[in-house]
């Protein structure tokens, strides 16, 4: 039987540098599947209807959460109405691999096909999120900070791409949550040791915000239709 012992170290390095080639090559396939994939659907009405109908059927094992239409009915959970479709297969795409940790969401996740994430995808992007009340002076001041520290990555009306988040109309527990958690990350090593989630572009931006400043945030991007 092979054992990676076997190879000796020169061996051993040109084991690994293929292994990281052909882990990244799998995840380009990934990307180019899914940006081939969705521009198929989405020119094609009957399609694109069949992946909206099948979407709805797996939204199911969603809704205890996220509520049935995407609207999440828990206030530390992300509403996944009307996020980009290709930032939310994803997602849904690193919770199954890993990358993202949540008990439930890695254990969902991982029966999922790409067709279904797909199919998931379509279904909560389509749907319209439900714009929540927010103090219109936080909201103001909020809206400043987004500008001069989110519009660059997440856009100008925070409706964000495949590689960033939309934030307009999520929720704000879940958006105050978030961004303390990237802060906590950014700020004590010891924790992001075991963060669930990491980002060095969020934990750059997040690391010297104040608790006025993240609740100021939140309130504006909630509010945003």
């Amino acid at each position: 039987m092979f054992k990676l012992n076997d190879i000796g170290i020169a061996g051993r390095y040109v084991f690994f540098c293929l292994l990281f080639v052909c882990t990244s090559a799998w995840a380009d396939d990934d990307s180019d599947w899914l940006i081939a994939r969705y521009g198929v659907i989405s020119n094609d009405p009957g399609a694109f209807n069949r992946a909206y109908e099948t979407g709805r059927e797996r939204a199911t094992l969603c809704s205890y959460c996220h509520g049935i239409d995407g609207n999440s009915v828990k206030e530390g959970v992300p509403n996944l109405a009307a996020q980009n479709p290709l930032y939310l297969w994803t997602q849904i795409n690193h919770f199954a691999s890993g990358e993202r940790k949540n008990f439930v969401m890695q254990a969902l996740a991982k029966g999922f096909s790409h067709e279904d994430k797909l199919n998931l995808a379509i279904y909560f992007s389509a749907n319209k999120v439900r714009v929540q009340k927010a103090d219109l002076g936080r909201a103001k001041k909020g809206g400043i900070l987004y500008g001069r520290n989110c519009a660059g990555c997440h856009g100008n009306l925070a409706d964000g791409n495949q590689k960033f988040a939309r934030l307009a109309g999520q929720k704000q527990a879940y958006l105050e949550k978030t961004l303390k958690m990237f802060r906590m990350n950014a700020n004590t090593p010891n924790s992001a040791a075991k963060a669930v989630r990491r980002s060095k572009k969020m934990e750059a931006v997040a690391g010297s915000l104040t608790d006025e400043e993240i609740v100021n945030l939140a309130a504006f991007l909630s509010s945003k239709s």
